[in-house]
């Protein structure tokens, strides 16, 4: 049986289970839209920063408890902070520091205008700007199993020298400090997720590599269409070691990818990209009567899956397929048990 009849297969199963009662790992949400500089670049960036709050409540299944949004007018904020200052940052982050535990996701959306100067990163909030050193020390005390930033500025490349570290996942708009125009990623970092292309193995999960990739395909698209030269290029850092690997070009397998000039020493097990697959923006429910050794063992065997169509290139077709069925095969079945203590669930008296 081929691979695709296989998948055909297995795939309903995923939409099955999504269908089930919510109840998913908890993970923090915090948006900061910056300074615009004038009136339109501010009602833009609000206007992003109320999309994404929007769609990772609505389409990624995001508690709306857990989003934070922080604007520069504080028009539809919500975190209780009146504006996207310094101060309220900071505010934000050492909340979020203190509730977010190892089993638990923090992602945080730089959403305006960045520069680099006297060898200092910066995002500009109102008031005094909002360094990567800052950052840095705000963020030292998280303990999340991820800490993602998604930082969407222009000469956002610095951050990730700054803020790199392992456990953590950092995607920038620009691949250097020199890439000072204002960008266009977060328009389609949020297409992606709002139109559900970011899901590009159709597995009902949305990574945070699927969408920082769609983000930097449509917006290579955006300049190729428009004639105009490319004035962004977005970089993927989540192994730790400081250093930024494009993401729209010489894009490798699901779960890694090619090194660039940006990085020259990148291996097939060091490269980035592997953390950044296995952080969901949307993953799979569970209903809270399903066992959480069953939900892992589920998890484990999808993860063991895809690590496997990793390796497809590089094995023998017969040894593929033979690896690959007792896969599918044992994740249907705990999938069925899943579905039994569900209806088990579902079918107790009151």
């Amino acid at each position: 049986m081929k691979d695709a009849a296989r998948l055909k297969i297995f795939l309903p199963v995923v939409g099955l289970l999504l269908a089930l009662p919510e109840a998913q790992a908890a993970s923090r949400h915090i948006i900061i839209c910056g300074s615009g500089g004038d009136p339109a670049y501010e009602a833009k960036f609000a206007a992003w920063g109320r999309r994404l709050a929007t769609v990772l409540v609505e389409q990624m299944g995001q508690s709306p408890d857990s989003v934070a949004l922080l604007t520069e007018s504080g028009d539809g904020a919500t975190s209780g902070a009146a504006r996207s200052d310094r101060e309220a940052v900071r505010t934000a982050l050492e909340r979020a520091a203190a509730a977010v535990g190892p089993e638990d996701d923090l992602f945080i959306y730089l959403i305006g205008h960045g520069s680099h100067w006297r060898q200092v990163s910066r995002f500009h909030v109102p008031g005094p700007d909002l360094t990567a050193d800052d950052l840095a020390a705000w963020l030292a005390p998280v303990r999340a199993r991820n800490l993602v930033l998604i930082n969407a500025a222009s000469c956002s490349a610095g951050f990730i020298n700054k803020l790199s570290a392992p456990g953590r996942i950092i995607c920038t708009a620009t691949r250097s400090v020199d890439e000072r125009n204002a960008t266009e990623f977060m328009e389609y970092f949020l297409q992606g997720l709002e139109d559900d292309s970011a899901d590009q193995n159709r597995d009902e999960r949305v990574s945070v590599l699927e969408a920082a990739r769609q983000a930097a395909a449509l917006t290579d698209a955006f300049y190729v269409g428009r004639g105009l030269l490319a004035t962004e290029h977005a970089l993927l850092d989540d192994n730790g070691d400081g250093r930024g690997t494009r993401l729209a070009e010489n894009a490798g397998d699901e779960g890694r990818l090619e090194a660039t000039d940006e990085k020259t020493t990148a291996t097939a097990d060091g490269a980035d990209g592997a953390r950044a697959a296995r952080c969901f923006l949307r993953d799979f429910r569970f209903p809270p009567s399903v066992p959480r050794e069953l939900a892992d063992r589920y998890r484990a065997l999808l993860d063991r899956i895809e690590a496997l169509k990793r390796e497809k290139g590089r094995m023998e077709s017969g040894a593929y397929y033979g690896a690959l069925e007792p896969l599918l095969i044992e994740a249907a079945r705990v999938h069925r048990d899943i579905r039994a203590a569900a209806g088990a669930e579902g079918n107790r008296k009151p």
